[in-house]
């Protein structure tokens, strides 16, 4: 038999087997791709298959009280998807969420912890290739001094950011508007 045909035989028979043995919940398989999505299919997966969409408008006030941190993402997964350039300080990253938004553009929502810090920045990446496009922090909290935060929502196109500072004796609120363009660029307005 020719070989070509013995390597298609059995990959067609360990796929059948491996699709029959399948079993087990959602989080224990969204968990087990976050570490390691390219060792987990063996053709070009959707590397963020398991991070589950939301429809605008969103609210994300992402902070220590409300977050569970449970599956961050690989080191691998974050090298891939150049995430260290959100916050190089970061020990953790996690995807939370995914906006879809033009069929060349998809929107997620990361989040990166420190000790103190937790900083949830929406990016926007290329479905093609998983680049980053751009990104912007939509949601902030420290713990530090409790003094600083932040909460964004999120619209078909456009983000507005809410950024609240007790440092002083008045509180000083500050709202930032961002543009969504067709590319995935956020403009300040």
């Amino acid at each position: 038999m020719n070989k070509s045909i013995i390597t298609f035989l059995s990959l067609a028979i360990l796929s059948g087997f491996l699709f029959s043995c399948t079993s087990g919940s959602d989080s224990a398989q969204r968990a087990e791709l976050l570490k390691d999505p390219e060792g987990a299919q063996p053709q070009k997966p959707d590397l963020l298959a398991t991070v589950p969409f939301k429809r605008v408008p969103v609210i994300d006030s992402t902070n220590f009280d409300s977050f569970n941190g449970k599956d961050p993402l690989s080191k691998k997964l974050v090298s891939r998807l150049n995430l260290k350039i959100l916050d190089e300080n970061a020990q953790n990253f996690y995807a939370r969420y995914r906006i879809s938004f033009t069929t060349a553009v998809d929107l997620m929502a990361v989040t990166a912890a420190t000790e103190n810090e937790m900083k949830t920045f929406l990016i926007a990446y290329s479905k093609e290739d998983y680049q980053l496009i751009d990104r912007v922090i939509i949601a902030y909290d420290e713990i530090a001094e409790s003094a600083l935060s932040s909460v964004g929502k999120v619209t078909k196109n456009e983000i507005t950011v809410t950024n609240y500072n007790y440092m002083g004796e008045e509180p000083v609120i500050e709202t930032l508007k961002y543009r969504i363009e067709q590319s995935g660029k956020f403009r300040r307005k």
